[in-house]
């Protein structure tokens, strides 16, 4: 089994960073390698410290799944879920949790007209249809956080989930214990624990 750690807000595999493995595996493939870079610099997606706390919620779903494409490294800048992203494909079994590849979300296929509509709008669920309407306007602006963690679960999730938006660049087939893995996601969400 390998073993998964977090130490000064960055993954470590069996006592290796996880950057390490990215550049490793990205070896010859300075294209890739150079879109992601720093990949030192990346910061780990399990946590709180989003700008919207619908963004924080989507995260904590995801982290629940037993199989889902999961968001664990993203830019430091803009650290939401329209840069940088890289994903591992993690599913959960047995009493473990094995994170099979290792990829990049190639955002080029997204619509920001699709995901508008994939909040409440979604499914004609309401009375407002009109995303450029004042009523809708006024009504993400007092339900934001709402709002933004309906378009994640209903559009960004199975963007993730499609195979092909995603640039996978490794199999790697880790498994980790899931107690252990499972404490290693919790350190995330305390910071003093995580430092």
């Amino acid at each position: 089994m390998n073993k998964i750690e977090i130490r000064n807000q960055v993954f470590f595999i069996d006592g290796r960073p996880l950057h390490e493995y990215i550049c490793e595996w990205l070896f010859g493939k300075a294209e890739v390698l150079q879109s992601i870079s720093p990949v030192c610099e990346l910061k780990i997606c399990w946590t709180d410290d989003y700008d919207y706390e619908g963004d924080a919620k989507f995260m904590r779903f995801v982290l629940n799944q037993n199989r889902a494409i999961t968001p664990i490294l993203s830019c430091p800048d803009d650290f939401d879920f329209s840069c940088i992203l890289i994903v591992a494909d993690i599913v959960r079994e047995n009493h473990k949790v094995i994170w099979k590849r290792i990829g990049k979300v190639n955002h080029s296929g997204e619509s920001f007209e699709e995901e508008k509509r994939s909040g409440i709008l979604y499914g004609n669920r309401c009375e407002l249809s009109d995303p450029e309407s004042s009523e809708f306007q006024k009504w993400i602006s007092e339900h934001w956080t709402e709002e933004l963690y309906l378009r994640r679960i209903n559009y960004t999730y199975p963007y993730y989930q499609n195979e092909n938006n995603i640039e996978w660049f490794a199999t790697c087939n880790f498994e980790f214990y899931e107690k252990e893995y499972d404490a290693v996601v919790e350190q995330c969400y305390h910071k003093e624990a995580a430092l």
